[in-house]
């Protein structure tokens, strides 16, 4: 006889199957934004550093000559624009470690439903063991009731018979 929750069962499997793989998805998110910080710090760093030197060569440029008023406000405007850049990368680096935590954040949450997929799986599992041993205590009872009343049928036959035969003499 089929389980009767059968098809239960084989959704409940198919669900921790997928989850199981969202997990897997979410490791991999996860190991991919925390490879991402390291790039994004190297990044600004290697800007930072960049800026120095170009500031440094610019300034180079200016130093010892004389230069009009309107070359040195340039060189500042664009040391400010170089400067306000970063910013820009400051923020890709919070980003980066924001991306972490939310990745991290979505690993714990898939954690939490595989292991409550795995649970749900395991107690009808269970329910099933009981089932299938409670079916197998019927049928043997059932198999005995047949084998008491064939051999209960039996046994009046054989009354019947022998009762047939003291009647005839």
């Amino acid at each position: 006889m089929k389980y009767v929750l059968a098809d239960l069962v084989r959704v409940r499997t198919l669900r921790k199957d997928r989850l199981e793989r969202e997990l897997l998805k979410a490791k991999e998110r996860l190991a991919e934004a925390e490879r991402q910080v390291p790039i994004r710090e190297k990044e600004l760093a290697d800007y930072e550093k960049w800026l120095d030197e170009e500031i440094d060569r610019q300034y180079a440029k200016l130093i010892g000559k004389q230069v009009r008023q309107d070359v040195v406000t340039d060189f500042a405007a664009t040391i400010r624009t170089l400067r306000g850049r970063v910013p820009e990368y400051v923020k890709r680096v919070q980003d980066a470690k924001a991306d972490v935590c939310r990745a991290e954040e979505e690993l714990q949450k898939k954690y939490a439903e595989v292991e409550q997929a795995n649970r749900d799986l395991e107690k009808l599992l269970a329910h099933r063991s009981e089932w299938e041993a409670e079916q197998a205590k019927l049928e043997e009872m059932s198999g005995d009731k047949e084998l008491e009343e064939s051999v209960r049928l039996q046994a009046q036959g054989e009354s019947v018979a022998g009762d047939g035969g003291t009647e005839g003499e």
